[in-house]
């Protein structure tokens, strides 16, 4: 159709008495170099195939920048108008073009740029490869008559139908669609080796060419010669006898105007519709999402084409992670590297298959745009931190290193991002027995053993510190997919081997065989490793504070209930610190435990409004009653309360009233002073009280001063040796020399020693 423009502008170059060919701006520091030229992608399908490459307004600063004025008499393309005729949609090719009086060429380059989907780039160039009516100041009327060399074969004047600069530029961007709709009808066929001429003269040979794209193709069958290496060398001139220069041209041309000709990509899309296509071969395979298109990144940035153009490729099923290279290899890619299957049963286990709709098929130019990197394998790590094991189309989440060893699967494992998988729907996850997990992203805590996961309440969960102690997280879906046990977890737990009830506590775990035993609660079944993985943290026995974290209220275990502690001082009476130590429980635990009246304060003294007696409270023990206030006054008790006499009542009474005589563990020691005071072993015999056990709350409220000895004294002066259970007074300070060895006295009431019976002199 138009191979008589072989010698580019040789044939105007000759009338004007010039020896060069060349078109456009003279030789440049940046101008083309022939060692880029690619015979085979002259063009890309990006690039050429672009209608939205340039607005009219770019348009036309482009042609005024080519001609700063234009000689008298003439009309120069950047001021050139014409009446312009409408033209009817081109099925696949054309939209509709509604014609306008006066139109610009500007305005015709960029809108039927626009209606046919063919870049005003390439239609620039094209008009100044023909006719170099862009940089002309002195157009002539052949030049317009003819602008595109639409029409005119090597062997015959142009085409008279075809005259004009609107008809010109409309029938070659026609055209370009014409041979993108059916690309094996013409003699230059993408995606294939093709013998191209170098010049109309068939005795100057061909040479074989692999057309790499459409755009390319469609130049070879407008302009049907490639340049010889003559004319390669000179390329702003001319080259021999068998030199052609149209495409050549042609990609100088647009290399000195618009850069690179080859803005290579296989991701495309119109104007028309947001949908992306990988594009191979003569098919386009829907891109879906953005991750995909990230990984595709390898073959280029999203190029715009026409729809026209995207209509020509077979739309195929949807594009994936596995592709397959003409050579039947199959890959898995992510973030630009190609992981290569070693097997049909791999590709399945990956979402894909060896069926043809199973992958997506690249050329081995698209395949290599991917770095290669090791062979896929069953266990996928992210980048992320998360872990899977890849099975028939699914992902299963692995926990830790631990389920994965349990599991018996290999540690090994490839690292790519947390997208690769996206599409695969997830599997149950891989977990070890007895561990604690987390839902990813919340405060939602589990437990699972025994093949059930056990929620955890959030406040039970955080109380026990629970984010430093799980073994790892799962996504929510994963999460979801471990069977539910039915019920919460209530921190119990139990192994073989391993004797007694446990509780988790917030250091560790504490034992509490009374749990089960006594109350009747529910323990799980854990294994060794997970029980022997929490420190020892003593026993759970009467007096232990336990509390719900979701709930103020503190408890007192005692025998066989808690009983609710009504203030902090009564806290603090329980505890031997100042810091109390309250073991977190669960609301279910609380519930299950029988419950007594609120507790009193452990070493208080108490009486009801409608009953005189009062009693000493003994811790979590029982209550004492008195019969008179100085044996609490001496020991450093003093005043009461008034309580319901349910609350007292519900405290063992205790058969031994409170004398001076008190057991701490033990130790016995007689009260004085407000203090207790140590009684030796050997010195038992001399204090003739009966001693009443206080248990370690009680005792922790009272203060222990100087050791009792063999000899008190009483607020009149008097001073007595004891001996044997009896009191022997001592005449004088001379004799309490003489006997006492310089060991002192206890300061005592009188009540205390008139408790004594009294013996001779001493």
């Amino acid at each position: 159709m138009k191979s008589r423009r072989f010698l580019g502008l040789l044939a105007i170059a000759g009338l004007l008495g010039s020896i060069l060919t060349g078109v456009g701006p003279a030789l440049q520091a940046d101008a083309a170099n022939a060692q880029d030229f690619n015979p085979g992608n002259i063009i890309s399908d990006v690039q050429f195939f672009d209608g939205g490459a340039m607005d009219a307004g770019a348009v036309q600063g482009f042609l005024n920048s080519q001609v700063s004025g234009c000689q008298s008499g003439y009309v120069c393309l950047k001021d050139f108008r014409q009446d312009t005729p409408t033209r009817g949609a081109v099925a696949n090719a054309c939209s509709a073009y509604a014609g306008r009086a006066s139109e610009s060429a500007a305005d015709i380059i960029t809108r039927v740029g626009v209606a046919c989907g063919i870049s005003q780039k390439a239609m620039l160039v094209l008009l100044e490869k023909e006719q170099g009516i862009v940089s002309d100041s002195s157009p002539s009327a052949r030049q317009y008559r003819s602008a595109t060399g639409y029409g005119c074969p090597d062997t015959a004047d142009c085409d008279s139908t075809y005259y004009g600069f609107f008809n010109q530029v409309y029938a070659a961007a026609l055209q370009f669609n014409f041979y993108a709709n059916n690309p094996t009808r013409w003699n230059h066929v993408p995606g294939r080796v093709n013998n191209v001429r170098y010049h109309p003269n068939a005795a100057c040979g061909t040479g074989e060419v692999y057309i790499e794209n459409q755009a390319t193709a469609g130049l070879y069958n407008y302009t049907p010669y490639q340049p010889n290496p003559a004319a390669l060398a000179n390329l702003y001139g001319t080259g021999d006898g068998c030199s052609s220069y149209g495409n050549r041209n042609f990609w100088r041309i647009f290399s000195d105007w618009f850069g690179a000709p080859i803005a290579s990509t296989s991701l495309l899309r119109s104007a028309d519709s947001a949908q992306v296509y990988l594009v191979s071969e003569t098919s386009k395979f829907p891109v879906r999402s953005l991750a995909l298109m990230t990984a595709f990144a390898p073959l280029g940035q999203v190029g715009f084409v026409s729809q026209s153009y995207l209509n020509n490729f077979t739309t195929k099923h949807d594009a994936g992670r596995i592709f397959r290279s003409p050579g039947g290899r199959m890959f898995f890619h992510d973030a630009g590297i190609k992981l290569p299957f070693d097997s049909c049963a791999q590709v399945l286990d990956y979402g894909g298959s060896c069926n043809s709709d199973g992958y997506v098929q690249l050329t081995d130019k698209q395949v290599g745009a991917f770095q290669t990197g090791p062979l896929i394998g069953p266990v996928l790590a992210t980048t992320a931190g998360h872990r899977y094991y890849i099975t028939l189309g699914t992902k299963r989440e692995i926990l830790d290193d631990q389920s994965q060893v349990a599991a018996g699967i290999p540690l090994q494992q490839n690292v790519l991002t947390e997208a690769a998988v996206e599409e695969l729907a997830f599997g149950s996850p891989i977990v070890r027995d007895s561990v604690l997990i987390r839902k990813r992203s919340t405060s939602d805590y589990a437990f699972f053993a025994n093949g059930t996961r056990s929620p955890i309440g959030t406040a039970y969960a955080a109380a026990l510190g629970l984010q430093n102690r799980v073994a790892g997280s799962l996504h929510a879906t994963s999460h979801s997919k471990l069977t539910p046990s039915g019920t919460e977890f209530n921190g119990l737990v139990k192994a073989d081997g391993v004797a007694g009830t446990w509780v988790l506590t917030a250091k560790g775990r504490a034992r509490w065989d009374a749990a089960a035993t006594q109350f009747g609660l529910p323990a799980t079944r854990v294994s060794q490793a997970f029980l022997n993985s929490n420190a020892l943290g003593g026993d759970i026995s009467a007096g232990a504070l336990l509390q719900d974290p979701s709930s103020k209220t503190v408890y007192v275990l005692m025998g066989n209930e808690i009983r609710p502690i009504s203030s902090w001082e009564a806290l603090l009476a329980l505890s031997d610190t100042a810091t109390p130590t309250i073991h977190p429980v669960t609301a279910g635990v609380i519930a299950a435990i029988p419950k007594g009246a609120v507790a009193l304060t452990a070493g208080t003294l108490v009486r009801s409004p409608d009953n005189a007696a009062v009693f000493l409270v003994n811790g979590v023990t029982n209550r004492i009653p008195l019969s008179s206030f100085d044996f609490t006054t001496e020991a450093g008790l003093t005043g009461f309360t008034y309580e319901p006499a349910e609350r007292i009542n519900a405290y063992p009474l205790s058969n031994i009233p409170l004398t001076f005589g008190i057991t701490c563990g033990d130790t016995r020691y007689v009260s004085s002073g407000g203090s207790l005071h140590k009684v030796a072993p050997a010195a038992h015999a001399l204090y003739p009280f009966t001693f009443v056990a206080l248990d370690s709350f009680t005792c922790n409220q009272l203060i222990v001063g100087s050791d009792a000895t063999d000899f008190i004294r009483t607020p009149n002066g008097a001073i007595y040796q004891l001996v044997s259970g009896e009191k022997r007074p001592v005449t004088s300070m001379e004799r309490f020399a003489q006997l006492s060895g310089g060991r002192s006295w206890l300061q005592v009431i009188p009540r205390f020693a008139d408790m004594i019976p009294t013996g001779g002199i001493a």
